[in-house]
């Protein structure tokens, strides 16, 4: 009897000792100390090698770690090992979403919900968390579907909560985001990711002071909490307190034990920043250690790219586009852009331009590369493929400017579709009532339309202009050639309609501005020899 007594016992502590060790692995990975949770996890494996779970969560490391590759090889050997087990199911859907295959995941879901027979509150909040953590991939109705059963399975859980907030926030419903984390911070006053997200949260909505006091709350509870240092970084950048930004990423450095993961993302720290020697030297470090990372190959082409490097970064590019020819949807939206940068330097803007419009397909809420290549296709007097791209973005990024507009405008005058021109130019006009040029683009497009001096739509454009360049007093001089242009086309709309009194003053403040113009010094003589002005 005391034998079977004590045999329970090590069983139990055998148990919650794994219990325990595991959870502290996850809390490596979530400090993103991946490597050091990769060592925890094979030895915890050795101990439990038909651990299901156990595998699940070294697959998750291995995503994290962006190592898709080790990810696949130990969910395989944990439905090996375990196949009763529903959580290597999702981890294999997981793969799927993180290549962009929705269908290839949710049959695999699908599965593992199966499986876990409306019974398991853990796989329904896997299943939602994978269905939200892919952009490439997202499916939002079915993750809020398995997280809110996960919510009515296990209630008290505030890691539920905190995903729900996540789910939220991706809906940019900031404020339901924010009363999910607190629901989980009701539940676990020390729920560190949650005070994490919802400083992110803020961050997102450009509240930078509401995201540090989440930060510092976060780092209150657990000083050592590597990805809030990252976070205040980022925000310091944000607010230009660069020195303050490098300081916590030195900290956040220091606390993920610098591995190779953390330097790459102080290194695109470094890129963001414009600090491309530091991050150089930085990628000369993590070079040593891993000269086959191809998150850092990536870096280092762009590195070398801004740093004037270009043949080092064609070089670079080729390879990591080389490692990734087998499996593109490891290639990254910067990754064309900056193949097209790089062979537009060469002087081969035809091919560039094809990487350019790969790079908007894949990222398409990302202003900086429409621009990019609509630069490049205007150079190269493609003035149809800019038109479409400036309009693409205008329908696909959220802050839209004035100057996409006119941008937009320039590009259908171009192409000699006046009207089209004029309903961006007007947009213009809009958005900038006092800003001169969105009149005189007006103008020009509304003087093409009415070539044969008919509707006469184009004087109050160029009048418009006219006034508000002519209180610039201080630059005037900036506008003369455009002021010479708008009063030469009024006085000459105004010939047309037999108003030659008007006509000679506007020929008059051409002269005002340059006397020697010819064509208006032989305007005016014209006109007062005219019988029709007499």
């Amino acid at each position: 009897m005391k034998k079977t007594t004590l045999f329970y016992l090590l069983s139990f502590l055998t148990i919650s000792s794994s219990a325990q060790s595991l959870k502290e692995a996850i809390r490596l990975n979530e400090n993103e100390q991946q490597e050091q949770a990769e060592s925890m996890y094979k030895q915890l494996l050795l101990i439990e090698p038909n651990n299901g779970t156990l595998y699940y969560y070294y697959g998750e490391n291995y995503i994290d770690a962006e190592q898709p590759e080790k990810a696949i090889e130990a969910f395989n050997k944990g439905i090996e090992k375990d196949p009763s087990n529903a959580l290597n199911l999702i981890g294999q859907a997981e793969i799927k979403l993180l290549a962009g295959d929705l269908s290839g995941g949710k049959i695999l879901i699908d599965k593992a919900i199966l499986m876990a027979a409306g019974k398991n509150a853990l796989v329904f909040m896997e299943a939602g968390e994978a269905y939200l953590l892919y952009k490439k991939a997202q499916d939002l109705i079915s993750a809020q579907t398995y997280l809110e059963s996960a919510v009515k399975l296990d209630p008290k859980n505030p890691e539920v909560y905190n995903l729900m907030g996540d789910l939220y926030s991706e809906l940019n419903n900031g404020t339901l985001a924010a009363t999910n984390y607190n629901k989980a911070l009701d539940l676990d006053k020390n729920q560190v990711k949650a005070y994490l997200h919802k400083g992110q949260l803020y961050k997102r909505a450009t509240n930078y002071d509401g995201a540090i006091i989440e930060f510092e709350n976060a780092l209150k509870i657990d000083p050592n909490f590597a990805p809030a240092y990252r976070e205040l970084g980022e925000v310091s950048f944000k607010k230009r307190q660069v020195t303050e930004a490098k300081n916590f990423y030195k900290k956040y450095l220091e606390l993920s034990k610098n591995n190779t993961f953390a330097r790459l993302r102080y290194v695109f720290f470094l890129f963001d920043s414009e600090d491309y020697t530091s991050a150089q030297n930085e990628l000369n470090l993590v070079n040593k250690v891993d000269s086959n990372n191809l998150y850092m190959m990536r870096i280092m082409a762009y590195v070398a790219y801004e740093y004037g490097a270009n043949d080092t970064a064609l070089k670079t590019i080729n390879k990591v586009f080389s490692l990734t020819e087998t499996d593109t949807t490891r290639r990254f939206g910067k990754d064309y852009a900056y193949y097209g940068k790089i062979l537009s330097k060469q002087g081969n803007d035809s091919l560039a331009m094809i990487y350019l419009v790969k790079a908007v397909e894949i990222d398409p809420r990302n202003s900086e590369l429409y621009d990019d290549l609509a630069k490049m296709a205007t150079k190269s007097k493609n003035y149809e493929l800019a038109a479409k791209t400036y309009q693409d973005k205008i329908n696909n990024v959220a802050k839209v400017i004035s100057a996409d507009f006119f941008n937009l405008g320039k590009s259908l005058y171009s192409m000699k579709s006046f009207s089209a021109a004029d309903s961006s130019f007007s947009k213009v006009t809009e958005l900038s009532p006092t800003w001169p040029y969105g009149y005189l683009y007006r103008g020009r497009a509304l003087s093409q339309l009415d070539s044969t001096y008919t509707t006469f739509e184009a004087i109050p454009q160029y009048e418009k202009y006219i006034e508000l360049s002519s209180t610039d007093t201080a630059s005037i001089s900036k506008y003369s050639r455009e002021l010479i242009e708008a009063n030469s086309y009024i006085a000459v709309a105004f010939l047309q309609q037999k108003d030659c009194k008007t006509s000679i003053d506007y020929w008059n403040r051409v002269l005002a501005i340059d006397p020697k113009i010819q064509q208006a010094i032989d305007a005016i003589k014209i006109i007062k020899e005219s019988k029709d002005c007499k």
